[in-house]
């Protein structure tokens, strides 16, 4: 008998791994979520590469050394032919540079942070869309079981009223109102469970899972939920203008393009840099012509007359010494940034314009959407006080029918619009947490976990 059993057992299992599987709480079904996200550890891992790359960039401040060897045979007519070896090392030094690099390296580090800041509201955002598929399909099996106990009620009332019908008290019509609500309710309850097969598919497509593995979700929302922003609208507008995602990334633009503008005025100064040379050279080893040269360098990168400037010292041998002064321009060179100066100022000030003109629509927009949630929460507390009184009406139309006071209809129609209506208080409970989640998105904050807690009883977080 024990052999059968997990013979059976293992059947299942192989045949249908959905009933082997153990139900998903919220917060295993945020954990394994996370799991299958791969995007969210690649961005992170691209991050990283992304700090490491910007950290070998302060090589540059640091003296460069090119090693160099040569070898040329040369024929002379008339003459011996040589065959000359040279061994050569340079070492550069950039002494200035118009801060280029350092404005470089300044707006890495920042594009890196608003990156990384990036990544965690991905992933504030990627739990909240767990959270928010996993409410929807709880939403819609409330739903369902809803529908079904109001239907189960007006079916036990279409048996009395189809009694009623053969003795006579009541009339044909009466009898097909009645029969009409039923079907209604059928309607109701196949168009419930379609839209619950497509939330299904939706929460296994948020999970990265197939369909068929998506296991039972526990937990029911919370029928007292009163929502997660409890804050006042000047506090979320203080964390919008330190968190928001678009804010951060207009705020790096304006940046860039000051230290843009703050390069192209100074256009006119040469970047400076020192290079050292010595080498050592001869026909046959060990090589004992030795030279070497040191040259300061400066280049103007002027628009129209683009120069290179050098002047230094040297020697070629034990016997010959020089100083050298050379220049090279590119006549009607760069003229690509004749006008870069005034471009620049007109970018800066665009963003800074930009830049203001997000904050205060920011703000406004902060504003209505916290007002638009609280009268959102208003109208839940009135819904739900609303379903007490339909409640007890129904407890009195009961009464009425069974006095003979009051028609069937009336008591059954009643019974539907008190499941109607309590239909409306989960979905309203899902519009509110789906507002509130956005609004987080568009303050660049969020408490993914804490939300869900209270959203969703059992929900294991």
């Amino acid at each position: 008998m024990n052999r059968f059993i997990s013979l059976l057992y293992l059947i299942i299992t192989v045949s249908f791994p959905a009933f082997a599987s153990e139900p998903f709480t919220l917060s295993k079904a945020i954990e394994k979520g996370l799991m299958n996200n791969l995007s969210l550890d690649f961005a992170t891992q691209e991050n990283r590469i992304g700090v490491k790359n910007m950290r070998m960039k302060y090589r540059k401040y640091f003296p460069t050394l090119s090693l160099g060897y040569s070898s040329t045979d040369t024929v002379t007519y008339f003459a011996d032919d040589s065959h000359t070896k040279q061994l050569s090392a340079t070492f550069t030094q950039l002494i200035y540079d118009r801060g280029v690099l350092h404005s470089s390296i300044h707006l890495e580090k920042e594009r890196l942070a608003l990156e990384t800041h990036q990544n965690d509201l991905n992933r504030t955002a990627f739990i909240f869309s767990v959270i928010d598929s996993y409410k929807n399909v709880l939403e819609l099996e409330k739903e369902l079981e809803i529908s079904r106990q109001a239907r189960s009620a007006v079916s036990q009332q279409v048996e009395i009223g189809h009694l009623e019908h053969n003795l006579g008290e009541i009339t044909q019509f009466d009898f097909l109102e009645l029969e009409l609500a039923l079907a209604d309710m059928d309607i109701q309850i196949t168009q419930i469970s379609q839209k619950l097969d497509e939330a299904r598919s939706a929460f296994a497509s948020v999970m990265n899972m197939k369909a068929c593995d998506v296991p039972v979700l526990m937990g029911e929302l919370n029928y007292l939920y009163d929502g997660f922003v409890n804050e006042s609208s000047d506090y979320y507008v203080s964390q919008a203008m330190s968190n928001s995602l678009i804010l951060k990334e207009i705020e790096y633009a304006e940046h860039k393009a000051q230290a843009d503008y703050s390069l192209l005025k100074k256009k006119y100064v040469p970047d400076i840099s020192l290079s050292c040379s010595a080498a050592v050279s001869g026909e046959a080893y060990p090589l004992t012509d030795k030279s070497f040269s040191i040259f300061l360098n400066l280049d103007f990168d002027t628009p129209a007359l683009p120069t290179a400037l050098s002047a230094g010292i040297g020697k070629n041998s034990n016997e010959q010494r020089y100083r050298k002064i050379s220049a090279d321009a590119d006549v009607m060179g760069n003229t690509e940034s004749l006008y870069s100066s005034q471009s620049g100022k007109v970018s800066m000030e665009r963003t800074q314009w930009n830049l203001e003109k997000y904050r205060r629509e920011c703000q406004e927009e902060i504003a209505e959407q916290h007002k638009a949630i609280l009268v959102l929460k208003e109208n839940l507390v009135l819904a739900r006080r609303r379903i007490e009184l339909e409640q007890k009406k129904v407890e009195i139309e009961e009464l009425k029918v069974q006095l003979g006071e009051e028609k069937r209809i009336d008591y059954v129609e009643s019974q539907i619009a008190l499941a109607q209506n309590r239909i409306k208080v989960f979905q309203t409970i899902s519009e509110l947490y789906s507002m509130e989640t956005a609004f987080m998105n568009l303050c660049g904050i969020g408490s993914a976990a804490s939300s869900g807690r209270n959203l969703i009883e059992g929900s294991g977080l």
